[in-house]
């Protein structure tokens, strides 16, 4: 089964919000989280999160992952985490293209409320580094991801770090966002190229809107974490 992780993204606005703003700058059908832009002239050299993963059954599909975007419109983003697709997984992968996904499940199993650690850092303009910790099972994987070759190393220019919850698609069917009640990024933190390192503060936030226009989310923003409800569909 062929499953896109990133999906089509709905960009409804077009700016992050300022630092000291945590009102919604984006929405989108299918995912809801953060994103913090580096600051004029800089770029973001890791980024780091951790979540403890939510129990899920039935049908739900759901990914849970930080990572280095190219900029706001995500179109290249350098990532990892957890995905639920009837049993548990984790990976590392470059973005959108997932015929370049590295399932890492058998270095870092994970399961339902364990407790995941993921780091992003780019090493350069066309490789970069996942690791995920299970903290819960004390158990590592460290990728080394070179970006594939469709990919123009200009693009690769690493201007956001992110933290999102994510439905994803499998054989066309529809997103279905799960129910997954609250969802923690906790010790949230990104060093920048210039060597500064900087808390979640000004992350812009995406909801999850449906087609309609209803918020089925809420996103919070704090200095060192991320939160994410579930509201009602």
């Amino acid at each position: 089964m062929r499953s896109s992780l990133l999906g089509s993204f709905c960009f409804l606005t077009g700016a992050i919000a300022a630092p000291a703003a945590f009102s919604p700058a984006a929405f989108d059908q299918n995912r809801g989280g953060a994103v913090l832009k580096a600051p004029e002239g800089d770029s973001f050299a890791s980024v780091t999160g951790t979540f403890t993963v939510p129990p899920l059954t039935g049908t739900a599909k759901l990914s849970l992952w930080v990572g280095i975007g190219e900029s706001t419109k995500q179109n290249i983003v350098l990532k990892g985490g957890v995905t639920y697709d009837a049993t548990y997984s984790t990976f590392a992968a470059w973005s959108p293209n997932m015929n370049n996904v590295t399932v890492t499940t058998s270095a870092a199993s994970v399961a339902a409320n364990d407790t995941i650690t993921v780091t992003v850092s780019v090493e350069s303009e066309t490789s970069g580094t996942v690791v995920l910790e299970n903290k819960t099972q004390n158990k590592k994987s460290t990728q080394v991801l070179t970006a594939p070759l469709k990919f123009d190393p200009v693009r690769l220019t690493a201007l956001t770090a992110d933290w999102f919850v994510q439905a994803y698609q499998a054989n066309g069917e529809l997103v279905q966002v799960p129910r997954f009640g609250t969802i923690a990024f906790t010790a949230c933190s990104a060093t920048l190229k210039s060597g500064k390192s900087v808390g979640a503060t000004g992350a812009g936030t995406f909801e999850i809107q449906g087609t309609s226009g209803q918020i089925y989310s809420k996103t919070t923003v704090t200095a060192d974490g991320i939160s994410l409800a579930r509201t009602s569909m």
